[in-house]
């Protein structure tokens, strides 16, 4: 499902603080403590999660894709985005705008 419009990357991106995760051989899985739902991700959406720290800027996370893997910029910006919307529709993520100076 594509976005709308790409998500600013001055925004910067909050994991929820009742998610845990764990590596699964490359991949990650998120618990969401309060409903108790599971999340899979693939090596890149690992990638992404632990790229995300405690709150990076959706810039930093689509450089961070960039330098790690062979994708098409385009690509990345649409292909994190969406992964970034999905996680925040999950309640999994906070995307906070930060206005530009």
């Amino acid at each position: 499902m594509p976005l709308a419009m790409a998500i600013p990357a001055s925004s910067v991106i909050v994991p929820g603080q009742d998610v845990v995760s764990c590596d699964l051989d490359g991949d990650a899985v998120l618990l969401d403590l309060e409903t108790s739902r599971y999340f899979k991700l693939n090596r890149v959406g690992a990638h992404i999660w632990e790229a995300l720290g405690g709150g990076a800027s959706v810039g930093e996370v689509r450089r961070s894709v960039m330098e790690s893997f062979d994708v098409d910029p385009d690509r990345c910006v649409r292909d994190v985005d969406n992964l970034l919307a999905a996680l925040r529709t999950a309640g999994l993520v906070k995307i906070n705008d930060v206005p530009v100076a």
